[in-house]
């Protein structure tokens, strides 16, 4: 699981900057979150083809999210995609899309699945064999959402010796692995815990887009080995933030705190800060794992 920032900003960028966006590659799968003005650049910088994008997931209707959405579907179809992409959206942003497509006559060589996001307690939005992506409320001026994507468990893992040992039959090796009993060459059923070690733990990654500081919020991202938290404004800007339903670096610290995450990436830095390094250092008296938002800053989770 590997998250490239593809933008670090608020609603108003910085020259050289962006607004927010990010990739989330999890099990060869790339899932663009939120999909910011100029998104497009950015993949292109960051060498992440296009063609690799099979899920995106837009948070809510505030341009900053969601204006590079109509161009990246629009150079989809330019670059002659054949792949299916699947889009999660509220449903204003999916009347949006449907209108551009409808005045602009643009007919896709594509299968676009758009799925309108209405839900008001956290639900499970897809699930394949690999991962499973959660959408939950967020509490914001707008209908919001934030994001869940949990590695399914994976396979054990053989230990060669000990299936020798027990005179198992190759064949049956990756039964083993899939935690299922075998019948050894002498007749005698080998438990799969005997001969086999757990696997890679499972990994999740939690997005929390625009949002005010709320305890239920714990529940969603209890836990995650990264959490992506808002933190628009310092401390000293706290009723600003109270007033436009955005999180301070302290709400952020302490989400992060109280939901026993592992690491804390901040990002949606306001524009009228000149040092984002700020942010780090009121982060860092509640919650010290944490990492900074920057374009092009590649984090292993």
């Amino acid at each position: 699981m590997k998250v490239t920032v593809l933008g670090s900003q608020g609603a108003i960028p910085k020259v050289g900057l962006f607004s927010s966006s990010l990739i989330l590659n999890v099990c060869s799968t790339n899932i663009l979150i939120d999909c910011c003005e100029g998104a497009q650049f950015q993949l292109r910088k960051n060498k992440i083809k296009l063609s690799k994008i099979e899920i995106i997931l837009i948070s809510h209707a505030h341009g900053d999210h969601y204006f590079g959405l109509i161009g990246l579907i629009s150079t989809f179809s330019l670059m002659k995609r054949d792949k299916k992409l699947t889009l999660f959206c509220p449903l204003s942003v999916l009347k949006i899309l449907q209108a551009h497509l409808k005045f602009s006559n643009m007919n896709l060589g594509y299968e676009l699945e758009m799925k309108v996001l209405n839900n008001h307690t956290i639900i499970k939005i897809l699930e394949n064999n690999q991962f499973s992506i959660y959408a939950f409320p967020l509490k914001h001026s707008i209908y919001t959402n934030g994001f869940l994507i949990r590695e399914k468990e994976k396979k054990r893992k053989l230990i060669l010796e000990k299936a020798l040992e027990k005179n198992i039959d190759k064949i049956y090796y990756n039964k083993l692995t899939k935690k299922e009993n075998v019948i050894n060459n002498d007749g005698v059923e080998i438990n799969y815990i005997d001969v086999t070690k757990p696997g890679k733990k499972p990994r999740a990654f939690a997005y929390c887009s625009d949002t005010a500081y709320f305890d239920e919020l714990i529940n969603y991202i209890k836990g995650v080995d990264l959490l992506y938290c808002e933190t628009t404004f310092l401390k000293k800007d706290k009723e600003k933030a109270a007033i436009t339903l955005h999180s301070t670096t302290l709400d952020a610290a302490k989400l992060a705190k109280k939901g026993g995450v592992k690491k804390l990436l901040i990002g949606h830095f306001s524009s009228r800060y000149d040092d984002n390094n700020d942010f780090i250092t009121e982060v860092s008296t509640i919650f010290e794992d944490v990492i900074i938002s920057e374009e092009g800053k590649k984090i292993e989770v």
